[in-house]
């Protein structure tokens, strides 16, 4: 009697599949996320020495994390800085990106020009270059603090008041320049509305101030939440910020309690805990009235206020000339006349500005002369063009060392991370498995994961494995869906993969393409714009890095840490500067300094106004504002 053959199930065929597509994932989670995370509140839980044979502990409870509270509160007190300051520029971040993405979403010319310029800072920004322009007020617009209005505002709201006002301008530019993500997403977002809701809005009398809060803000809000908690983790996670520096620090001293790597992961976990706290408390907030906010899909939320529309008999609105000037001059509904669209190309034309004037102070300072930058009365426009300042930045940088280390340590992660991330995006799109939910949850959370959390066991297991030192340590997490802001981009293919139809893998399967080829033959070739879009930013994410890039390859040469040492480099370059020494500001000055910063980004300043609408066109494509 012949055995029947075992068949699977199309369901129990669908979770094989899934399993197989997301397997890279689930790897590179406990190996790379779990595992360290489990380790690193043990190690918090210890007195750490790392002796030439190995790894000593001693467990100590929580005697870390009350030395961080009670007697050493460096990183206590702030991290509570680092909490204002966060949600501070998280509000304002966003209500300027969505401010300008319904201004770019309008029927405005130079289009194309303003969304280059508010996306370019995503593209150049590390923590080495800001450092640089912070150090040189470069992104400290000049004399915003003197305007009068913040001593009005002081008088009448108080003292406290008008200090954050000017801490605001004093750090517009940087939040400015920390909002180009958001400001297309928040773009491709509002593309996606349909344009009749408006339509029948404004039919039934609702003015554009009524459009924005019943229409337009329930819309985007699911996103505005999605841009807040990115906002969040990005502020977290920069390598400028002062937090991580000082867990960094803690974790190169001493094993005792208050220093070394137990302290530094309990400072870590510490960290956070208090991010997580945020992004709990920005979800409920966020759901507080959920349900009785009615979504505008149709005419019958409106009531038709004829009032508003009731002229008064005076010579304004009887004459046909002045009736002909204002409708020209304030148009039908206020926002489409002469006034405000002038309005809204002095706005635009002066943020685009503000954008770009560190790029300008950059520039030009760095052509100055030594003579120019001792003299008081030269502003920053040079009198005469020093390329002398670029002769010495360039060889202080070490430019196409520096170079070759940027691309080597940027290019093979990235490749590493299009390609994990696709199969991940592309399992979770397309079958339905047991747990599928939770692992998407899970995705989702390691998102928020601070890397000083996972810092120390990384290490340590790099250490262990042989890669620690060489950029295996970048490719290994990317190839498993752990590299950098690998949820982002699984994500990103997630949601694309889900614009594509199935019926179209289906078709391939029935004329016998497996899983894998169906994958590789159909479904990757239309997702182009979600790989270039995540090829780029991995890119560019890998060449900004320079917190892990220094910790886990001791020893690299790239441009942005190129960057960061150039202060030392120089000093070896040209011997030691006196201060007291006449050519003291011939020898390294501010213009130098700018020239260094400029040569750092110059590479990634060519590929992105070469590249720039795959940039903005790919993301706009890509799907990376999710359902």
């Amino acid at each position: 009697m012949m055995k029947k053959k075992f068949r699977l199930t199309f369901k129990q065929r669908e979770s094989v599949l899934g399993y197989m597509f997301i397997s890279l994932w689930i790897i590179g989670f406990f190996v790379f996320t779990f595992y360290p995370v489990i380790y690193s509140f043990f190690l918090s839980l210890n007195r750490v020495t790392i002796p030439t044979t190995g790894i000593d502990l001693e467990f100590i409870g929580f005697a870390n994390f009350q030395h961080a509270f009670a007697i050493d509160r460096v990183m206590i007190l702030e991290l509570g800085t680092f909490i204002q300051d966060a949600v501070l520029m998280m509000v304002i971040i966003n209500v300027f990106a969505v401010i300008f993405a319904m201004i770019l979403n309008m029927d405005i010319k130079f289009k194309e020009f303003f969304r280059t310029i508010f996306f370019l800072p995503v593209v150049i920004v590390s923590g080495p270059v800001m450092q640089e322009l912070l150090n040189n007020n470069a992104i400290i617009l000049p004399g915003i603090t003197n305007f009068q209005v913040i001593s009005v505002f002081s008088s009448i709201f108080g003292q406290s008041f008008g200090e954050l006002i000017v801490k605001v301008f004093n750090n517009l530019i940087s939040m400015f320049w920390f909002s180009g993500v958001q400001i297309i997403v928040y773009l491709v977002m509002l593309q996606k509305m349909n344009k009749e809701v408006y339509e029948a809005s404004e039919i039934d009398g609702a003015s554009p101030w009524e459009q924005f809060w019943k229409v337009t803000l329930p819309f985007i809000k699911p996103i505005i939440l999605i841009n807040m908690i990115y906002t969040l983790v990005m502020l977290a996670g920069f390598s400028n910020n002062r937090v991580i520096i000082i867990i960094k620090d803690y974790m190169l001293k001493t094993g005792e309690v208050g220093a070394g790597f137990g302290f530094s992961a309990a400072l870590s976990w510490i960290y956070f805990l208090v991010i997580a706290i945020i992004v709990v408390l920005l979800f409920l907030l966020f759901s507080l009235g959920k349900r009785n906010i009615k979504y505008i899909r149709n005419t019958e939320h409106f009531h038709l206020d004829m009032t508003r529309y009731t002229e008064k008999d005076t010579f304004i609105n009887k004459n046909p000339t002045v009736k002909k000037i204002r409708k020209k001059l304030m148009g039908r509904k206020g926002t489409d006349g002469w006034v405000f669209r002038l309005f809204v190309y002095l706005l635009i034309a002066s943020v685009a500005f503000t954008f770009l004037y560190p790029f300008i102070y950059l520039a030009l300072t760095s052509l100055q002369s030594p003579e120019d930058i001792i003299d008081a009365t030269v502003g920053l426009v040079p009198r005469t063009i020093y390329f002398e300042n670029y002769v010495k930045a360039f060889k202080t940088i070490g430019f196409f060392t520096a170079l070759e280390g940027s691309i080597r340590i940027s290019l093979l992660p990235a490749l590493a991370q299009v390609f994990s991330t696709a199969l991940i995006g592309y399992g979770l799109a397309r079958f339905d498995f047991k747990l599928k939910k939770l692992v998407v949850v899970i995705i989702l959370f390691t998102f928020i994961i601070p890397a000083p959390v996972l810092m120390i066991p990384t290490y340590l297991m790099y250490r262990d494995l042989g890669i620690l030192g060489n950029v295996g340590s970048f490719i290994y997490p990317a190839l498993f869906g752990q590299g950098l802001k690998s949820t982002i981009f699984i994500m990103i293919f997630y949601q694309f993969f889900n614009t594509i139809p199935k019926v179209l893998d289906e078709a391939a399967r029935v004329d016998g393409a497996g899983p894998i080829r169906v994958f590789l033959r159909v479904t990757l070739p239309l997702a182009v714009p979600a790989v270039v879009v995540v090829f780029l930013f991995s890119f560019v994410w890998y060449w900004n890095e320079t917190y892990l890039t220094g910790l886990y390859i001791d020893g690299a040469r790239t441009l942005p840490l190129q960057l960061s040492r150039f202060a030392a480099s120089f000093r070896e370059q040209f011997g030691n500067v006196d201060p007291n020494a006449e050519d003291f500001v011939d020898r390294i000055n501010e213009a130098i300094y700018m020239a260094g910063t400029l040569i750092s980004i110059l590479p990634l300043l060519l590929m992105y106004f070469g590249l720039q609408k795959w940039f903005v066109e790919s993301v706009d494509r890509s799907g990376i504002t999710g359902e």
